[in-house]
């Protein structure tokens, strides 16, 4: 089974999921036979901020096209590595040194590392290709730095959790939108063609 472990931004102390970082899977385009991109977004919480090293790593990405990893950010730096040194994993995940994990390194100042919490702040616009277009998804590490309260602000805090994935509708949801659809379409076209004998 192929597996497509995805990690996210650090914080000190395990975050509420209300204060955490949150990464999405934003989407999968195909490219071509064996070529899916695959793009990533997420949310910075309100008592996360940034200092230059903080990162986010998203774990055993199977398939991987060389040199095909992007951060279409400023400041982030993307990388890969086989192995992630001082990361952390939920119980029963591993990191598999046989497949690269995706790295992004914020490189830039100081950003909300104190006097939070702020509003949350969305990113995207992260990800790398692939010769496989299926996803799974797994733990995630991230290491950001903690904005709040004074005595703990501008201090490394660390993140792990489950990336997650939008919702693809159940095909009863499906069958019942298409018929929706097929209605509202008799319906437009019963009132077209009165319209029509009125005139």
């Amino acid at each position: 089974m192929k597996k497509w472990v995805l990690a996210a931004a650090a914080a000190l102390g395990i975050a509420g999921a209300a204060d955490a970082t949150v990464i999405t899977l934003q989407g999968v385009s195909a490219n071509g036979a064996n070529d899916f991109t695959f793009n990533y977004q997420g949310t910075l919480g309100p008592d996360e901020g940034l200092r230059s090293g903080d990162r986010l790593v998203i774990f055993d990405f199977a398939g991987y096209i060389e040199g095909s990893v992007f951060a279409g950010l400023p400041q982030v730096v993307a990388s890969t590595e086989t192995v992630s040194s001082s990361v952390f994993l939920t119980p029963g995940q591993t990191d598999d040194p046989n497949l690269v994990n995706l790295v992004f390194t914020y490189t830039g100042p100081d950003f909300r590392v104190e006097d939070g919490p702020f509003a949350p702040v969305s990113f995207s616009d992260l990800g790398a290709r692939s010769t496989f277009g299926q996803t799974a998804f797994d733990a995630f590490f991230a290491l950001t730095t903690k904005n709040n309260p004074p005595p703990e602000a501008a201090t490394a805090t660390v993140q792990i959790g489950v990336v997650q994935v939008p919702a693809v509708p159940e095909p009863a949801t499906w069958a019942m939108m298409i018929s929706g659809f097929g209605l509202a379409g008799m319906a437009a076209r019963r009132r077209k063609l009165a319209v029509r004998a009125l005139a």
